[in-house]
């Protein structure tokens, strides 16, 4: 017989087990907070979604503009490192999905279900000295313990003292109107934003070679108004969709993006 103390116990551990279900995917790190000794709501409105100062934040190379910028007035404790891995549960349901069945392929429902674990992220940016940024993300797949790194570049930020002319160099994520690495969701079958993966029949590029969900080996020269709602990125990037080694010989991807926020009455500022 089980008594009302231990229901006590056991049913605030069971909330907490289903709201991790529901965890989302974040792109947060919360070394920035404890460096500016700030909360994690000044930069994200719907976490993990950026607010106009978190965004701007990131594209002024993770820097507000202080004497904490620079690491050399960092206090000694400070260690600009987050860990991240999501134990889940969900459950998905893909229709139209091609079955074999004794009577040939077929369409079905098919249903998933079950407790998970998301791979291991190691996230560490910030500043290598005033104006030079970096970000580096190394991570390991749980299902086949492979260790592969999401992101590594190093920004120069504001050269000649503009914000409209910023490089960068290394592997990072495309400037893309929808960020993918902000899923809002966690899902095996659904969680990615088809369109940025999506190729027309017959075309002679794949996913493999090209993909705007992917992040991208290369440089990129990107600036904005000092008010962050004026943005452009120009990149230029090697046809391998990230993978080192350039096994795609020596082509070349270009990708351009351009931008403009407007406010709107009551919602704020829109992009």
């Amino acid at each position: 017989m089980t008594s009302p103390r231990s229901l006590a116990a056991v049913l605030p551990v069971t909330c907490l087990l289903f709201l991790v279900g529901f965890a989302q995917e974040a792109r947060a790190i919360p070394a920035f907070a404890r460096k500016y000794g700030l909360p994690c709501s000044a930069c994200h409105e719907a976490w993990p979604k950026l607010n106009s100062f978190g965004q701007k934040f990131k594209d002024e190379g993770y820097q507000l503009g202080n004497e904490r910028d620079a690491p050399i007035y960092q206090q000694p404790t400070y260690w600009p490192v987050a860990m991240r891995i999501t134990p889940h549960w969900h459950n998905e349901s893909a229709g139209r999905t091609p079955v074999d069945t004794p009577a040939g392929v077929v369409e079905q429902t098919v249903n998933t279900s079950g407790f998970d674990l998301t791979g291991i992220d190691i996230l560490t940016g910030g500043t290598l000295a005033k104006n030079i940024s970096f970000l580096l993300v190394p991570s390991i797949d749980v299902a086949s313990g492979t260790i592969g790194f999401e992101s590594a570049n190093v920004r120069l930020d504001n050269l000649w003292g503009s914000p409209w002319l910023n490089f960068k160099f290394g592997k990072f994520e495309q400037d893309l109107p929808l960020s993918e690495k902000r899923m809002m969701t966690l899902s095996n079958v659904g969680g990615s934003y088809q369109l940025y993966h999506f190729v027309p029949p017959g075309d002679a590029n794949n996913d493999a070679s090209a993909s705007l969900g992917e992040n991208q080996l290369g440089i990129e020269l990107m600036g904005h108004s000092e008010n962050d709602h004026t943005r452009y990125a120009a990149s230029l990037l090697s046809s391998s969709n990230g993978t080192p080694g350039l096994p795609a010989g020596r082509s070349y991807d270009g990708y351009l993006h351009i931008s403009q926020g407007f406010l709107v009455p009551h919602l704020g500022l829109q992009r």
